[in-house]
């Protein structure tokens, strides 16, 4: 709007000139205007990821906004198809991202419970870590996932604690164990 108020200060002005400034103002608007759309869509996203729990764990939260973030900024190209698993506004994605939510929540119950890496219901959380990465994978094409491999950490938040990353590593050598 500078632009213009500087315009109006003149007594004439060349209609080229103010259909220019015009144009470019409103060129303005409808970026920014696309920029709150976007981030309107994440906020509703995150919300139906935490919906329906009581408690948030904050760091699987902080891990899940940076993740968003990294892929709007890294895999944005793919986000733009609207069948992609990177658009945020497809529901299969959002129905993705809550399983992973819940899976990892859990996650973080099964070591507060103290539960063992070897017990019946750790497997079975590992069965569903693995088939969920499976689906995943499985609606990625291949340039998508050469993309995302190229990041040695995509995600330098690690939503876990020592505790949780070694019932993963000790649950997955079980589960290997068990498949021999």
């Amino acid at each position: 709007m500078k632009d213009i108020a500087d315009l109006l200060e003149s007594h004439y002005i060349e209609e080229q000139q103010l259909i220019h400034s015009i144009v470019f103002k409103k060129r303005e608007l409808i970026a920014e205007q696309e920029r709150i759309r976007q981030t309107i869509d994440q906020l509703d996203h995150m919300k139906a990821i935490i919906s329906g729990y009581e408690k948030i764990d904050v760091k699987l939260f902080c891990f899940i906004i940076h993740s968003i973030l990294f892929e709007e900024e890294n895999l944005n190209e793919y986000s733009q198809v609207k069948g992609s698993i990177h658009n945020f506004r497809n529901e299969e994605r959002v129905n993705l991202d809550k399983e992973y939510f819940s899976l990892f929540m859990n996650l973080k119950k099964l070591v507060a419970n103290e539960i063992n890496p070897e017990s019946d219901e750790a497997l079975m959380f590992i069965k569903q870590l693995v088939a969920l990465s499976n689906q995943t994978l499985s609606k990625m094409e291949t340039e998508e996932i050469n993309l995302a491999n190229q990041y040695d950490e995509p995600n330098i938040l690690n939503p876990f604690t020592e505790e949780e990353r070694t019932f993963l590593k000790n649950a997955f050598a079980h589960m290997s164990k068990l498949q021999e």
